[in-house]
């Protein structure tokens, strides 16, 4: 047996143990999620509750919830006021497994425009094209790109619904496109080398806007508005409901 026979015999069990790691897509992440909100198509754009723009540079959450139970409390919470705007974000941000940023290393944003982040994908550049219920011509604000190396199976494992979510002005609004039955675009496949598109065109009902509204127009493109906090009784308006149930009992104790 020559030199180079007995090297290859000594190498050959570790390239082979190499080689199907990365088919396996234990060393290697490169899945790709494709960002689409900027109203192609007819589909509808996120806005705030008043229906304006959102400002530039705004970030666009992109990822997972971990815990659905905390999720739903926390938008329940906040759409009763019992919880103000920051309780409510610390809530969603502490509960998120986040994408669309390259700090965590779970991806890599890529977008172009004005109020780009270099470390986050956010509300990014503006368009005229747009018709609004009739009114053609209208400059949003929008998003568009992608995050490139994803790694799901680190940020949140297989078959995980994924969200968008943006915070802005003391407004939160939380959008999916999931059925319940698993057939969904936005999941995240078995494979960290598959890709996943999120287009907010599969946002077409109430029922995918788990905080916020939809806004079904008869022509041109939807809107999905933010949810605002409901803001907590002034001092001025606590005392008036004490003195008024101060009225009341006096008026029960002399029946």
């Amino acid at each position: 047996m020559t030199e180079m026979e007995k090297l290859m015999k000594l190498t050959k069990p570790c390239f082979v143990l190499l080689l199907g790691s990365i088919l396996t897509g234990n060393t290697l992440f490169a899945g790709t999620v494709t960002i689409l909100g900027a109203g192609s198509g007819g589909a509808p754009i996120m806005v705030t509750s008043a229906g304006t723009n959102i400002g530039l540079g705004t970030r666009v959450r992109i990822g997972s919830f971990n815990d659905l139970t905390l999720l739903n409390s926390t938008i329940s919470a906040f759409s009763a006021g019992t919880a103000n705007f920051t309780t409510t974000l610390s809530s969603l941000n502490s509960n998120f497994a986040d994408i669309g940023t390259n700090v965590t290393n779970y991806g890599v944003s890529s977008q172009t425009g004005t109020g780009v982040s270099a470390s986050q994908f956010v509300f990014q550049g503006s368009t005229t094209s747009l018709t609004v219920n009739g009114l053609a011509g209208q400059t949003w604000n929008i998003f568009n790109g992608s995050v490139t190396g994803v790694n799901y199976s680190s940020a949140m494992g297989a078959s995980k619904n994924l969200y968008f979510w943006v915070a802005f002005n003391n407004e939160i609004g939380i959008v999916r496109n999931a059925d319940g039955t698993g057939t969904s675009s936005w999941i995240t496949p078995t494979n960290d080398l598959n890709g996943v598109t999120m287009n907010l065109s599969g946002i077409n009902s109430q029922a995918e806007v788990l905080l916020g509204t939809y806004t079904d127009y008869a022509t041109g493109n939807d809107l999905i508005r933010l949810a605002p906090a409901i803001p907590e009784p002034s001092t001025g308006a606590l005392m008036i409901i004490g003195v008024t149930g101060l009225v009341a009992l006096r008026r029960l104790r002399k029946v």
